[in-house]
Order: structure tokens, then sequence, then C-alpha cells
């Protein structure tokens, strides 16, 4: 029996009425030689899951399905190739929040009493699809060496350099703070992080900090008590807590208020929170990603940014480089965003014209990778044929070669410099400061700041 026969046959069973659930599906799985194992809570589950490789699993969720709604959001991050069969009560189906909750989470679901020949048709199913789910994340894995990084795509310097510190942050629990422009991936290096993590298997809660009300973002990110305020009729758990044990990403941080900004100061000096209307603290086990687009120096030059906060979160630096300045991954990214979205589309499979591609390698990309996507999505909908051609994928006011501005003009030139310095000197950042005039602290930054690598 080969691997993927053993992962068929074995079935996870976590079932909240305890151990009459699990033997009542053993007996109906008995015929079908499926190896019905039965887990105690959702640790166990996740251990057996992790231990044996397996890829569907059973949830009796008979016994009441308010308690699997706190930890299935994060269990289904974590293991997003799990394909989730679920055993009901009818009525169950019938309430708006546990139907919306069926719909996000699992594959598909049986009624009870249950029907044996529903439920392996269930599994089986599901076990199809689990496979192709494998399929996908395996040639997101082969787009480039990474040990783990997932859907960092691309073979530059720039990127192979992100990928070697995302595989170092990964191994302690230190801040890190991720910069670079908008659209350049940030949040996908710090799941990349999170995923290599001894964390991994906690949950990765996605703030951003932009998005955030200022009336209420204190209740947002820390929690509030029943009747902190008017319209808190429940006690709330905030972002903060809901990442414990796991990783909070902040996008935007420059965005956070500066009455927040002390806050959260106070979190990462002393590991404790205290919900808005609450009078005792709670200690939550965190580790902290931040990322930015913008400069946050100068935002503490401005008034805007705590510096004491920034000394906080700059820990482990890591800067995302724009796509313009990575070379060939333009294509080796075009391809793969190509083939996924004409999935997604339900369209046969494009390809780029030698036109598109070679404008590809030389515009600027202001908007990064977001970009690229946007134009590839535009230019699959638009394309009469089974290529997609230049004017296909060009906005309606480019009708004249795109020129960089004076300000990014400089960054290459500037980028370009410090890259042929380094090179002369071999990497060694005290001879390539000479070189340049400049001092040590002033280059390393500079290197930082252009993504460059002196590994």
């Amino acid at each position: 029996m080969n691997d993927d026969s053993c992962m068929f046959r074995r079935l996870p069973i976590f079932s909240l009425r305890g151990q009459e659930g699990i033997d009542e599906v053993r007996q109906i799985a008995k015929p079908f030689f499926w190896q019905v194992v039965g887990v105690e809570d959702p640790d166990q589950l996740r251990r057996q899951i992790k231990s044996d490789c397996v890829r569907v699993a059973l949830i009796d969720l008979r016994g009441g399905m308010q308690s699997a709604m706190s930890w299935l959001p994060a269990f289904r991050r974590q293991f997003p190739c799990l394909q989730l069969v679920a055993i009901i009560e009818k009525p169950q189906a019938d309430n708006p929040d546990y139907a919306s909750f069926l719909h996000a989470y699992f594959f598909d679901f049986c009624f009870a009493p249950i029907e044996p020949t529903r439920l392996t048709f269930s599994i089986g199913h599901a076990w199809t699809m689990a496979r192709i789910a494998d399929l996908h994340v395996a040639s997101v894995d082969a787009s480039g060496p990474g040990g783990g990084s997932n859907e960092i795509i691309g073979h530059s310097e720039a990127i192979q350099s992100v990928r070697r510190k995302v595989h170092r942050y990964a191994g302690n629990n230190l801040p890190v703070l991720i910069t670079g422009p908008t659209g350049t991936g940030k949040e996908l290096a710090a799941r990349s992080i999170h995923r290599q993590s001894e964390r991994a298997d906690k949950p990765f809660v996605a703030v951003n900090c932009g998005t955030l009300s200022p009336n209420l973002i204190q209740s947002e990110l820390f929690g509030h008590e029943k009747g902190a305020f008017t319209g808190a009729a429940k006690r709330r758990i905030g972002w903060v807590e809901q990442a414990q044990g796991g990783t909070l990403f902040l996008d935007e941080i420059g965005d956070l208020p500066m009455d927040v900004q002390v806050n959260l100061l106070r979190f990462l000096q002393q590991g404790e929170i205290q919900r808005v209307g609450g009078e005792t603290t709670v200690t939550v086990d965190v580790r902290i990603i931040a990322a930015t687009h913008i400069d946050l120096t100068h935002a503490v030059l401005d008034g805007t940014f705590r510096e004491d906060l920034l000394f906080r979160l700059d820990v482990l630096p890591l800067d995302m480089p724009p796509l313009a300045d990575r070379g060939s991954d333009v294509l080796e990214l075009a391809q793969f965003y190509l083939e996924r979205f004409c999935n997604e589309l339900g369209v046969v499979r494009k390809r780029l014209s030698p036109a598109t591609e070679a404008a590809m390698r030389t515009y600027a990309w202001p908007g990064n990778i977001r970009e690229l996507m946007n134009r590839l999505r535009r230019g699959i909908v638009l394309a009469d044929s089974s290529t997609v051609s230049l004017p296909e994928i060009k906005s309606y006011h480019e009708d004249e070669p795109d020129v960089p501005s004076l300000a990014r003009a400089r960054d290459l030139a500037e980028r370009s410099v410090i890259a042929q310095a380094t090179a002369q000197a071999g990497n060694n950042v005290t001879e390539a400061a000479r070189l340049l005039d400049v001092s040590r602290c002033t280059l390393h930054r500079l290197i930082r700041k252009h993504g460059l690598s002196v590994d």
C-alpha cells in the first residue's frame, strides 16, 4: 500500500460526544477498511495530523458547535490542505451562525443519524480535493529554493536574501520589522516566518492598522469588557489576545495613533494587556511582526511615531525589494499568477506574448506584485486568444513609455553604485564604505534600504 493509500485510509475523528461518537463512526467505517483514530481534544488532533500526515479529518459536532467555533479558525489556517467533514444534527444547519461556520471551515457535512454511503462518499471526495490542494502547494514550493518559505517566488539575489533572513528569523521569538514599498509581499514574508517557527501550530493573526476605526482601535487590539462603552453588550477578546501563543502581524504600523502606540509599547515591555473597561491585566505570549511602507525614522522626526516603540520593533529588520529590482523574477511571478488566475476564472491556459514579456522586464512596476497581479487578471479577461498581448495588460492612459520619477531614478542609481562597491570589496562592508566615502553605519542602512545582501 503506497503512502497515499495509507493517508486515505487513516481517519482521525474528534467527537464532541466523546467515545460514543467515535465508536459509532468506527462501526460504520469498518466494512470500508478505514483506520478510525479517536482524539480527545484539538491539541491531540493537531499532533495526530502532524505525525501521520493525514489529509482528511472528521469532526462530530453533535455535542454542540459553539466550542468548536473558538478553535477551528486557527486550526484551519494551520492546516490549509486538510479537508474537514462534519457530522451535525439537522437543526444545527438552520442556525445562520452555524451555517456560516460550516460554509467557512468544512469541505462537507453529514446529518445524523449517519448514512454510511453518504459519509464514505464525503470522505472519499474530501481526500481527492486534499490531494489537489497538496499538488498546488507543491507547485508553489517548487518555484524556488526556500526551505519551506512557500509562496516567496523568484531566484533573484534580492529575494534569495529575503528567504535566508526569513529562515533565520523563524528560529527565534524576537520582533521583526518588515519594510518596503506597498505591494511587495510583506504579509507573505510574515506568514513564512510564522510557518517556519515553533509557533506554526498556533494562530497567525494579521491586523491592518490603517483600517482600524479610530474610535474603536483600543478595543479592536486589546479587547473590552461588557459595558465598557455604549454598545459593548458582551466581552470581546482583542486581536492581541486572539494571537495567544502565535504570531501577531501588525501591518501599516506607522498608522497607529500615538495613544495606542503607548499601550503597544507597554505590552511589548511587560507582555501584559488590559482590556478596555477592565481592571485586571492579562498575560499574553505572542511574537510581534510589524510592517510599514513608510520610513519610521522620518516618522519619529516628524513626531508621529514613538522612538522607543521603533527601537522595540526594529530588532530583526527585513526589507522587501521592489519588483523592479528583482530582474527575471517578474516573468517567473507572471507565469505563476497567469496559470493561477486562468484556473480561478475557469478559462483555458494562456501565455504571454514576447512583446508583453519584454515590456514587463523594463516596466518600473510602481505597484509592485499587487499591480502585476491586477494587470494579469485584466489581460486574461480581455484576451481574445490564448495569448495575452501588451495592449491587454496596459492601462488606458499608458500611451507613452513609462518614465521613472526623479526619486526613483536616484534610488536605482544609488542601489547600482552600492552593489558595485560591495562586489568590488568582496562583500567587505568596511572596504566598501571606504570606497563610497561613507561610514559603516550609513552603508549598513543603505544596504538594508535597497534589499542588498552582504552574506
